[in-house]
């Protein structure tokens, strides 16, 4: 991956201090749904706390 290049020279970078609440195909389902990580992210973490209890 580190040998990808991107439009404007732009590369491919792995966050090392990433960590998950969820597995990476979870996230990429969501996104797929709704159209936009971010958005998938604010809607598993709403998702899950609904589940805990918690808002």
């Amino acid at each position: 991956m580190e040998s990808i290049r991107l439009p404007f020279g732009l590369g491919i970078e792995r966050d090392i201090l990433f960590r998950g609440a969820f597995p990476l195909s979870v996230y990429a389902e969501a996104a797929r749904r709704v159209g936009s990580l971010v958005l998938a992210e604010r809607r598993l973490r709403k998702a899950a706390a609904t589940l805990k209890g918690g808002w």
